[in-house]
């Protein structure tokens, strides 16, 4: 783990290890924010007052039963997504842009390699690594290119 990015599979053990109602709680909020008001949450992160980071990344780990899959999550959504959602989710306000996006993640589920999309998560609106948006429409595009290429 460095100084930025925290051990998202030890996030995603952690979330494995909840109990049942807890993981229900996290899957059932609306918006990010009704996290707070959930148990789950505060299981999830023992001991301190989670980030709105570590509240995003919380946003989303119901739906990514898998640490890893073959397939990474640009590829699935040039296979599956239309291009005018990947712009939605890219032009949408927070919160709806991270609600957007996790029912894109609902839609692809279980396919979705944990690992794969925790960092794009991490730094979801933070303008010191890059935009996340933006490297989510490149990211599309590029992988969007290689299945046209006929590359998998």
């Amino acid at each position: 783990m460095n100084a930025e990015a925290p051990d998202f599979a030890e996030y995603h053990a952690r979330f494995e290890r909840l109990p049942n109602g807890a993981k229900a709680g996290l899957r059932r909020a609306v918006e990010p924010d009704d996290l707070r008001d959930t148990p789950g949450l505060y299981r999830l992160f023992p001991g301190s007052k989670p980030s709105r980071q570590e509240v995003q990344l919380a946003f989303f780990l119901p739906w990514c039963p898998e640490l890893g899959t073959r397939t990474s999550f640009m590829s699935l959504c040039a296979d599956s997504v239309s291009e005018e959602r990947i712009m939605q989710i890219a032009r949408a306000n927070l919160p709806d842009d991270l609600i957007a996006l996790r029912r894109l993640v609902m839609q692809l589920h279980p396919a979705v390699g944990w690992l794969d999309l925790a960092p794009l998560l991490w730094f979801w609106g933070k303008k010191k690594k890059g935009s996340s948006k933006r490297r989510l429409v490149e990211g599309y595009y590029i992988a969007l290119h290689k299945l046209d290429q006929g590359d998998k």
